[in-house]
C-alpha cells in the first residue's frame, strides 16, 4: 500500500505526469496476467520459497493500489484545488488537506481489490513450495478428497471475506462522511 500509493501520488504531479502514461500502462497488462504466471515468472527468479511468493503478491497488489491512487487524485475537481489555491494552501497541504481525503474512496476501493485478489491468490503459493491454505486444496485434489479441498477453499473465502470487511472499517475511518460501501 505505502509504495503503490507513494508511486501514485508521485504520478499525479505535474512534474511527473508525463510518465504516468507508461507506467499506468505497464501497471494495466502487469494486472491482465494471470495471477499463477506472476508466481512462476518470480519462480523463475528468486527460487523456490515463501520469499518468492511474498514477493509476487507484493507486486501484484502494486497494480490496484497505484491505478486507483492516480485515478483518484487526477480526479479531483480542478475547481476544488484553485479554491484551496486561492486560500493561501501550498502544494504539500493541498495533497494532504484536499486531494487525499477526496481520494481516499477511490485509493481504498483498491486496497480492497489488492487485498481480495491477494487472498485469492495466496493459495497458488502453494506452486511455489511456500504452503500454506493452498496444501488443502491441492492435497484434496490430488487424494480425491473433496472435504479437504472444501475446507482449504472455505477457509480462503472466509479470509478473503473477513480482510475486505476489514479493509471497509478502515475505509469508512478514513472517510467518515460517506456512507458505508457493504460488499457482497
Amino acid at each position: 500500500v505505502g509504495v503503490g500509493v507513494g508511486v501514485g501520488i508521485l504520478l499525479s504531479r505535474p512534474a511527473l505526469r508525463r510518465w504516468a502514461g507508461p507506467v499506468v500502462a505497464v501497471a494495466n497488462v502487469g494486472q491482465s496476467v494471470p495471477s499463477l504466471a506472476v508466481l512462476a515468472l518470480f519462480m523463475g527468479l528468486l527460487g523456490l520459497g515463501w520469499k518468492t511468493a511474498i514477493f509476487a503478491l507484493w507486486v501484484y497488489s502494486l497494480l490496484p493500489v497505484l491505478h486507483n491512487t492516480y485515478t483518484g487524485l487526477t480526479g479531483v475537481d480542478s475547481r476544488v484545488l484553485d479554491a484551496a489555491r486561492g486560500m493561501g494552501m501550498r502544494p504539500v497541504r493541498i495533497l494532504q488537506r484536499v486531494e487525499l481525503p477526496l481520494a481516499a474512496p477511490v485509493i481504498m476501493a483498491g486496497v480492497r481489490t489488492a487485498v481480495v485478489v491477494n487472498v485469492g491468490t495466496a493459495p497458488l503459493a502453494t506452486f511455489v513450495a511456500a504452503g500454506g491454505l493452498g496444501d488443502l486444496i491441492v492435497t484434496g485434489i490430488s487424494l480425491n478428497r473433496m472435504s479437504v479441498l472444501m475446507v482449504g477453499a472455505t477457509l480462503t473465502a472466509i479470509l478473503a471475506l473477513v480482510l475486505d470487511r476489514a479493509a471497509g472499517w478502515v475505509e469508512q475511518r478514513l472517510t467518515p462522511w460517506r456512507k458505508p460501501v457493504v460488499s457482497t
